[in-house]
């Protein structure tokens, strides 16, 4: 019962029946024809014989293995290893055919392997997930031919289940300049003398000297002394900075089969590789209609790890976002003043008037950045230039979308909040460059 399951004839062998079935009707009119179409169908039904004695001579006649990464990277591609071995002596052409995740929605994917006799081999295809979570591949079918002729095929089914995550991309690292923007800033840091705020961590007691900070005396070792001493405490070199991420209706819009949530979250753990990179405190707070999170900033670098995995997990229900929440709940949990980049999208200037409060508010309190995305679809196409009216009527109203945003952004900084407008391609990028221009102008 295995054997006809398994047994299949190839397209080219219902060729060679196609040419016998004419040649049989040929024949009405000449008997050459009928002989030969005899002849043909003979010399088929002989190599189909020896094909099937080929491919079913061995009970195991090639091995599979398939070689998964330990992790995928969102929005990226990535490559699966597929490690294939011949036990015959023949040559053989295999067509590959994989249970892909769901999530891939690939459901007629396959490939070609030409694979030469007791031969190992390796080959790869990509992938490329647009959503975190949990991907299964399942069974592994493989259609096997020989390589003379190929009109049989044997059907191989490997059943390996196998299970990895999807992370937000860590691919992009390998693309992103991170380092040379970092070190970048640090050499062009060295020139400047940092005094902003004043850190609690204490270094030393020294003499008290004319224009230090009397508040510092230490009034118990100046007794002792017989002198006035001060409590001199270190430089403060790092400041707190918090990634925002807006869970709401508006990151639901997809780009390139992406939601700007996801573009936010590659944008987020691209940010903070950078902010821990120049020695500052990365942190993290996601905000939707009716919760608010976060992980408190720390400077040590098994805080990347941290909130990488805190954005693996984040689910939303893409409800309209409560900037109240977000107001009270920075109020209570930061107290000291930060640097806090808030990933949003902001459709229309009506949009931003209805929480334009609640960042006024946030901006009293610490630095405010605000991240809001440029539909790059819309502005390739007006990038092109119209052939017809109705194209001139389209791209003015494309036009018309575009300039909301530099509305929104004048807005944003009349009131006295950074702004930031960018492509969600290029978000990780720019939102990197104006961390590292704020540093620079030291405005935190």
């Amino acid at each position: 019962m295995n054997f006809f399951k398994s047994f299949y004839l190839t397209s080219n062998a219902f060729m060679v029946l196609g040419t016998c079935i004419f040649l049989f009707c040929g024949g009405l009119v000449l008997n050459f024809s009928f002989v030969l179409g005899q002849v043909l169908l003979f010399l088929l039904f002989l190599a189909v014989l020896v094909e099937t004695i080929l491919l079913y001579s061995k009970a195991e006649l090639i091995g599979f293995r398939r070689v998964l990464p330990n992790r995928l990277s969102n929005g990226d591609p990535n490559s699966i290893e597929l490690q294939i071995r011949n036990f015959s002596r023949i040559n053989l052409n295999l067509t590959v055919y994989e249970d892909l995740p769901v999530q891939l929605q690939l459901r007629t994917w396959s490939m070609e392997v030409n694979l030469e006799k007791l031969a190992n081999q390796s080959t790869f295809y990509e992938v490329r997930p647009t959503q975190r979570g949990l991907y299964t591949w399942q069974n592994t079918y493989v259609l096997c031919r020989t390589a003379l002729m190929g009109l049989v095929a044997r059907k191989i089914t490997f059943e390996a289940s196998s299970s990895i995550g999807c992370y937000p991309s860590f691919e992009q690292f390998k693309k992103l300049p991170i380092k040379a923007m970092v070190n970048n800033y640090s050499d062009a840091n060295n020139v400047h003398i940092r005094k902003i705020g004043q850190s609690l961590e204490f270094e030393q007691i020294k003499n008290y000297v004319i224009g230090d900070n009397y508040r510092h005396i230490n009034w118990k070792a100046s007794a002792k002394q017989g002198k006035q001493m001060l409590n001199q405490y270190q430089e403060e070199r790092s400041q707190d900075i918090y990634t925002v991420i807006d869970m709401g209706r508006a990151m639901k819009m997809p780009f390139d089969q992406q939601t700007l949530l996801d573009y936010a979250i590659n944008g987020s753990v691209a940010l903070t590789k950078a902010i821990l990179d120049t020695k500052d405190k990365a942190g993290l707070i996601t905000f939707s209609s009716k919760t608010c999170s976060y992980i408190a900033a720390r400077s040590e670098y098994k805080q990347f790890g941290v909130i990488n995995d805190k954005l693996y997990n984040l689910e939303t229900d893409f409800l309209e976002s409560d900037f109240e929440k977000l107001y009270k709940f920075v109020r209570f949990k930061i107290r000291q003043r930060s640097l806090l980049i808030i990933f949003t999208n902001f459709d229309s200037i009506n949009s931003l008037k209805r929480n334009m409060q609640y960042l006024k508010a946030i901006a009293q309190y610490h630095l405010v950045l605000v991240v809001f995305f440029e539909n790059s679809e819309i502005v390739q196409f007006v990038s092109q230039p119209a052939t017809d009216t109705r194209e001139i009527y389209s791209k003015t109203i494309g036009k018309h979308f575009l300039s909301q945003n530099q509305l929104i952004l004048k807005e944003l900084v009349k009131s006295g909040i950074q702004g930031l407008i960018t492509q969600p391609h290029l978000l990780s990028i720019h939102a990197i460059n104006k961390y590292i221009q704020i540093k620079r102008k030291q405005m935190i």
